[in-house]
């Protein structure tokens, strides 16, 4: 089933304009609702208690108008990137914590649209996609800045490992995958595992093939090394121009911890990455 409706993080400068133009082509191939958002909480910085009442309402006001000008700004982006396709397309932008925002306004998408979490901007200003794919509800497909392939008519790896997440992310990925001319499906696997490994990657192409999708299954024995650089490694080898993979991770202190393939995925990829949790 296509997607009927995407979101699309905004900010500022050409990085986000060409993810909004990857996400309008993504919303035009679906005939799907595309959403526009953003949000912006500067950081106040600390202030004397003891300090005029005045002086600090009139300090948090101009960080207030801040935060709305940087909302203001995104929305410019957002209608000029979109151009033509406007009539497809709405604005969601406030004052606010953007993981929050976006948190709270998923429910109205089937996909979220992100880029990598900008160190200027910070968690403030944009969405860490990590926070998004562990927190959220929703798939989420993460747009480097200047990806080396696009995800449409081009070949997608699904990296395969037998749990639902990656059950989840497959089925979350079917309308990409359709649009994709060959989808590898891989699992890296140690020597005395390649046979079940073949079992299990032959029985995920043959369900992406009941589905349209021209998909072949491969299994690939592990080197030793880190499994992402594998994975990106034969991305990079068969000009994929998409990865589709199970977000793993779990809470600690207040922080998301990643495993080793999720982290390398999110650090790395030059492509489109789709997660799922």
């Amino acid at each position: 089933m296509p997607y009927a409706s995407l979101m699309v993080y905004v900010e500022e400068g050409p990085d986000s304009e060409a993810r909004i133009a990857l996400a309008c082509d993504l919303a035009i191939q679906s005939d799907a609702r595309l959403i526009g958002i953003s949000a912006s909480l500067p950081d106040v910085p600390q202030v004397d208690p003891y300090a005029g009442g005045a002086m600090l309402g009139e300090m948090l006001g101009l960080f207030r108008d801040m935060a709305e000008a940087d909302v203001t700004r995104a929305e410019a982006t957002f209608w000029k990137a979109v151009g033509t396709h406007a009539g497809r397309c709405e604005w969601r932008g406030q004052v606010g914590f953007p993981s929050d925002v976006v948190g709270q306004a998923i429910r109205a998408a089937d996909l979220l649209i992100l880029g990598r979490l900008d160190p200027v901007r910070g968690p403030h200003r944009s969405v860490d996609p990590g926070d998004a794919l562990m927190s959220l509800g929703r798939p989420v497909l993460i747009v480097p800045p200047v990806p080396a392939r696009p995800p449409q008519g081009t070949t997608a790896v699904v990296a395969w490992k037998d749990c639902r997440e990656a059950q989840r992310a497959v089925s979350s990925a079917l309308p990409l995958l359709q649009a994709a001319t060959l989808t590898h499906v891989i699992e890296i696997s140690a020597a005395e595992g390649l046979d079940a490994a073949r079992a299990r990657t032959a029985d995920v192409a043959e369900f992406l093939g009941r589905h349209g999708i021209q998909a072949s299954a491969h299994v690939i024995q592990g080197d030793g090394g880190a499994r992402s650089s594998q994975i990106l490694k034969y991305a990079a080898e068969h000009q994929a121009g998409l990865i589709v993979a199970g977000g793993y991770g779990h809470a600690r202190m207040r922080e998301w911890v990643f495993g080793g393939v999720t982290h390398g995925l999110l650090a790395a990829a030059p492509v489109c990455l789709l997660l799922s949790h």
